[in-house]
C-alpha cells in the first residue's frame, strides 16, 4: 500500500507545484472569514487528491499498474489513505492561517478549543460524503466521467439545498431555527463532535467499500 501511494504520489509529480493554490485560495477565504479557512482547505485539497485520477486514466496507467506485483484493493486503499493525508494537511494548515487571517479580516474569530474539534469534525464529515459522492464513480467511470457525476451533480444538489434551506428558515416562525442549532451545539459540543465523527467515519468507511467491490469488478 506505501508503494502506491509512493508511486500516485510521482505520477501526479506534473500537478504538484499547484499545492501553492491551496495558501493563495486560503488567503482569500481568510480575508473574508477565519471561519471559512478549515472548510474551504478541505474542499481544495479533496480536490487535489483527484489527481492521481486524472494521470491515471491521461497515460492509461491502469493497465500499467494490475502488471506490476499489486493487487486491487492496495490501489483503492492508497488513493484512499494519500486523500485522508491531504486533507488532514488541509485542516492543520487552514487552523494555522487563522491568527493571519483574524489580521486581515473584518470577521474576527478566536475558537476554543471545543470548537477547533467541531470543526475538524465537521470538515472530516465534508470530506467524506465527498468521498463518498466522487471515489466510488472515478474507480468505475474513470476521472472525466466520475467527476462530472460525482463532483458537478452533488454540489448544484447542495446548492440548491442550500439556498431552499435558507430561504425555509427566513419563513415566520423558522427565523431562529440555525440559531436553536448552533446554541444547542454550543452546550454539548463533545457530543456533537462525536456524533459528527462517527457519522463520517460510517460515510468514509461506505465510500471505501463501495470502491473496493468497484474497482474488483472493473474491466481494462
Amino acid at each position: 500500500m506505501l508503494n502506491m501511494i509512493r508511486l500516485d504520489w510521482s505520477a501526479m509529480k506534473y500537478y504538484q507545484k499547484r499545492v501553492f493554490v491551496v495558501f493563495i485560495y486560503l488567503f482569500i477565504m481568510g480575508y473574508v472569514s477565519p471561519i471559512y479557512l478549515a472548510p474551504s482547505a478541505v474542499l481544495v485539497t479533496f480536490s487535489f487528491s483527484l489527481n492521481p485520477f486524472a494521470v491515471e486514466e491521461t497515460g492509461d496507467l491502469n493497465r500499467l499498474y494490475l502488471t506490476l506485483p499489486v493487487k486491487r484493493n492496495y490501489v483503492v486503499t492508497g488513493r484512499y489513505v494519500l486523500s485522508l493525508i491531504m486533507v488532514l494537511c488541509g485542516i492543520l494548515v487552514g487552523f494555522l492561517f487563522m491568527p493571519l487571517a483574524n489580521r486581515i479580516s473584518f470577521s474576527k474569530w478566536y475558537p476554543s478549543l471545543e470548537w477547533i474539534l467541531t470543526i475538524t469534525a465537521f470538515c472530516l464529515l465534508f470530506y467524506a460524503l465527498m468521498s463518498l459522492f466522487m471515489y466510488p464513480l472515478l474507480f468505475k467511470l474513470g476521472y472525466h466521467k466520475g467527476k462530472f457525476w460525482g463532483m458537478y451533480v452533488p454540489l448544484g444538489i447542495f446548492a440548491i439545498a442550500y439556498v431552499t434551506f435558507l430561504t425555509y428558515n427566513q419563513l415566520p416562525g423558522n427565523e431562529k431555527l440555525i440559531l436553536n442549532v448552533l446554541v444547542y451545539a454550543s452546550e454539548h459540543m463533545l457530543l456533537v463532535s462525536g456524533g459528527i465523527l462517527i457519522l463520517a467515519a460510517a460515510l468514509l468507511m461506505i465510500s471505501y467499500l463501495l470502491s473496493l467491490k468497484i474497482y474488483a469488478k472493473r474491466e481494462f
